[in-house]
This record gives C-alpha cells, structure tokens and sequence, in this order.
C-alpha cells in the first residue's frame, strides 16, 4: 500500500464518518453516504440492497443509488428492484463474508440481453456486506466504466467504509425502532382508555382490528374468538375496511392462527414468494404475519392476526401485539365484571317482582277462583248462560295462574334448589314439554354457572315450545375437561343455518352473551326439517 493511497483512504474513511454523522434518516443517510464514497474513489456508480439476513425470505430493497446508467435506470429501476443476482445469492447463502469483486454483473447482462438501454461501459463492480458485529444489513455495490477489476486496497477500503455504514445502519434502526416503539405505544394508551369504556364484550372484536389495521400498518387483521374448539372470525380488516361476515375455522385451517392458539404462543412467519398465492385460507397473498394468542385466567380464548404482502414486521410490531393482548383480556374481564353486576341487579329486580306477583297478583287470582267456585256451589239450577260464564271464569283464573305460575319461574329459579336439571324439568314440563334429562358423572357448579345455563336452558325450552312442534326435549349435561357442557336437543321442525349467526333473534343473542360474559360459547347446530341442538360450553369457575 502507497503512502499517498493511506492517506487518500484516510481523507475518505473521515469524509464517510463525518457523513454519517449528519442525519438519522435511514434512506438521506444511504444515499448521502453513496454519494460521498462514488465521488471520493473515483467510481463512477453505486447502488445498496438493505436485505433480510434470512434465506427464506428473498426480500430486499434499493433504498440509495448514485450515477446508474441509463440501462439500470429504465422503468423505474426494475433491474435493481425485481429479480436476484449473484451477489444476493451470495449474501442469503452465507457465502459472501468479505469484499469481492464479481465476475459480470448479472443484471447489467440482463440490460444489454434486453436492449433496456446504455450501460455506459460498466460490466463489473465490487461487492461489499455491510455488518455491523454479527449482524447483517445488505450490500453496498460501486462500479466504474470500463473496470474489471478491483485491487485488494480498493477492497479494503470499500470495507472500512462498509464497517462505517454497517454500524451506521444499526445505530439508524435501532432509533427509529425506538422512535415508533414510543409513537405505538402511545397510541396503544389512547386505546386502551377506550378499551375501558367498552361494556359489551360484542364491541371489542371492531374496536382492535380496526386499530392494528390503522397502526400497525398491515394489509389484513383479523380477530378469532374460540368457539367449541374452532376459531370463530367474529372481525377482519382488508383494504381499509371492517368486514363483520363470521366464519369458523378448524384449528388445522386456521394454519398460523390455529398454531399460535394451539401453543399458547406468538408465531411469527415469512413465506417464501412461490407459495403467496396459494390457497391459505384466511391469508392467501399474505408474505408476514403476527398471531398473537388472547389468554383469559391462563386459558386461550382467541387470537388476533396481522398480516401484509410486502413489509416484513420487526420486533417492535410483536412487541405491540402482545401488550395489546394484555389489554384486550383486561377489556374483556371489565366487560365481564360489568355484565355481572347488571346480571346481579336483575336478579334482586327479578326476584322483588317475584315476590310482588306471588303475594299480590296471584294471591288476587287465587281468591278469584275460589270465589268462582263458592258463586257455582251457591247457585241452585242457574241458566245455561250463567253456568258458562261462571265455567270461563275458572278457566281463564286458571289460565291466568299457571302464566303467572311460569312468569315467576322465569323470574326466579325456584327449581334450582334441587339442581339444574331438575329445575329445567320442572319448567319444561310447566311449558307442556317432555323433558328428558341425562348427566354423565357427578358435577359441582359454582352458583355463577348454573344460574347461566338455567337461564339459557329456560330461553331455549320457550323456544322449543314457540317453535319445535314437538313435544320432546332432551338435555345432555357433562363435564370437559375444565368446561361443563349443556346440549338442548328437540326433534322438531328445525330452522336454516342461514339464522344461526347469534344475531338473528333477541333470545339467541341473549343465550349467546350470557354464555360469553362467563368466558363461555354457545354454537345452534339447526336444519330445516332435522331439529335443533344448542351447545353450551362454560368453564367451571369456582
């Protein structure tokens, strides 16, 4: 090494570092350091790949250039922006560890191959990684006319100048890493205030999947709530827009959301571009996506999905979506909590009803009807006129006390005190039903579950005598696991699968949000002509 080239590379290496110095924009940074390194060594063009350090991925970017000629400038730089090359290949397969000088520039041979333009006499050019310890960040390419080869002091100079970038880039990344860390997470606090506000667990679906689809910056989010051991999509976001139309997956066709609720942990993948446009089911064309899975009291509930084409997420992005679980399961148990407490007003408001029916209203009727049968015993050979309107009078006192007999049951559970289903019996045979009860094992339920599902049995024993037109009822209880699991079955006339949404009837969707305020589902399994089964599965808290 001359003396006089020590010192011209010293007069760079200073020029670079003060370079670098001036700004924290990533693209400025790129481009104003290219620039300097092109003019002070003589080169005559210069672009940089930012790459994945991941094989799979196959994904990089052209974020700085300098003088290309007019045949890598075509078409908005399609050469430097489509396609792999040589020294990419290098780069993803690990063997480009130092500076190198390439044989032939590849794309260069693809410009004269397809006549795109001038190459202005460039044929090679001098590949450096740029690294920053054991970190990878791209390649820096520089060229001249008419130059084949570049001396063992060119290249190392090239890759001080690389180590300098490198280091440059880290120190970049990690600030605007920071940067948007501070930005999300600060919008993260607006949401969860209005998270804190929801009171119906129903709105929270919208509220988040609207948000990671704005903040976060991807091209589809969805939000799954299990439902019977599927994923239930209640929400989903594409092209800047909600979508509500519901959908159950297996586990299996969930693919990454299915894994990611299945292991209880986030999953975070990249797909290799040849597989984007297969059939993903609930990601096709997706090439990156976070799963983060929704505990509540230690147990997966669901799992919210962000998803893009083209970014890939970084750290920060999977950090965000697990605080924002967090917070989600806390939107949840408020809304749980204030369910509750208005389940718990009803309750007393119900029971104080009660009571007011039982010793007024009924009390009234019984007298009526006693006073009927005093008037009929009273009357020696009355009219045929009188005898009927005394007859209609104890039928319709009779009619008037079994309503009020079954609107107090409603009101209060009285059976309850003998157990669930034999409360259940007792009104569906109050109803006109057949009833017929089966219990596998011996189950404790805390007060809290057996309210619920005597409640959703009640509504769903008033539906089957509306609308089964058939008598018989069958109710299956059993235990699963941490679950109890009730089944109300009819034979009768059925209905489309087209109304079994939750929302097709005030009586479903209170069964179904009564399920769910005790971090339960309920799935109506119903066909026209073949009966209906209503499924209930709630944890047994205790």
């Amino acid at each position: 090494m001359t003396k006089e080239f020590k010192v011209h590379e010293l007069l760079v290496i200073k020029s670079i570092a003060e370079t670098i110095n001036q700004t924290n924009d990533l693209d400025i940074l790129l481009n104003s350091v290219l620039r300097k390194l092109v003019e002070l060594t003589d080169m005559h063009a210069g672009w940089i790949f930012l790459a994945e350090d991941c094989a799979d991925t196959f994904q990089y970017t052209c974020p700085a250039d300098y003088q290309l000629p007019e045949a890598l400038e075509t078409d908005d730089r399609k050469l430097l922006t489509t396609g792999s090359c040589w020294c990419l290949d290098g780069y993803w397969n690990g063997k480009l560890k130092a500076a190198v000088n390439t044989i032939y520039c590849q794309r260069l041979d693809q410009a004269v191959a397809y006549k795109y333009g001038d190459t202005e006499g460039i044929t090679h050019h001098a590949t450096i990684p740029l690294t920053a310890g054991n970190k990878r960040f791209g390649i820096l390419n520089v060229a001249a006319a008419g130059k084949e080869h570049f001396s063992q002091e060119e290249l190392t100079l090239m890759e001080s100048i690389a180590f300098q970038v490198g280091t440059a880039v880290e120190r970049t990344l990690l600030y605007q890493s920071e940067q948007k860390r501070a930005d999300l997470y600060s919008k993260l606090g607006e949401l969860a205030r209005d998270l804190g506000k929801l009171l119906i667990t129903e709105q929270i679906p919208e509220l988040v999947t609207r948000w990671i689809g704005e903040q976060v910056g991807c091209d589809y989010a969805a939000f799954f709530m299990e439902e019977n051991g599927r994923l239930s999509r209640r929400v989903s976001w594409q092209e800047g827009k909600i979508h509500h139309r519901r959908k159950i997956f297996t586990l299996k066709q969930a693919r990454e959301a299915g894994r990611a609720f299945s292991t209880g942990e986030t999953k975070q993948w990249r797909r290799n571009p040849k597989d984007l446009h297969q059939d993903h089911t609930i990601s096709k064309g997706i090439s990156t996506a976070i799963a983060v899975p929704l505990h509540f009291r230690d147990k997966p509930i669901g799992v919210i999905f962000a998803g893009s084409q083209c970014r890939i997420f970084d750290e920060v992005d999977m950090e965000l979506l697990e605080a924002l679980s967090g917070h989600i399961t806390l939107a949840f148990e408020n809304a749980r909590l204030h369910q509750q407490q208005l389940d718990l007003l009803k309750w007393e408001e119900r029971n104080r009803l009660a009571r007011d029916l039982h010793d007024s209203v009924s009390q009234m009727l019984f007298s009526l009807q006693f006073t009927a049968r005093g008037m009929e015993a009273m009357l020696e050979d009355p009219p045929e006129l009188v005898k009927r309107a005394v007859k209609d009078m104890q039928d319709l006192t009779q009619n008037a006390l079994n309503e009020m007999r079954s609107l107090i049951l409603q009101l209060r559970p009285v059976g309850l005190e003998q157990g669930l289903l034999t409360g259940l019996y007792r009104y569906g045979k109050a109803q006109g039903l057949v009833v017929i009860n089966c219990v596998e094992g011996m189950l404790e339920l805390s007060s809290r579950v057996e309210e619920a599902l005597f409640r959703i049995g009640q509504e769903a024993l008033n539906n089957a005598r509306k609308y089964a037109g058939h008598p018989q009822v069958q109710i299956n209880l059993k235990q699963q696991q941490q679950l109890v699991c009730m089944e109300i079955s009819d034979q009768g006339d059925g209905f489309s699968p087209l109304k079994i949404d939750g929302t097709s009837t005030f009586g479903m969707r209170t069964m179904r949000e009564r399920a769910e305020s005790l971090g339960g589902t309920l799935v109506i399994d119903s066909r026209k002509g073949e009966g209906t089964t209503i499924r209930v599965l709630i944890p047994n808290q205790k």
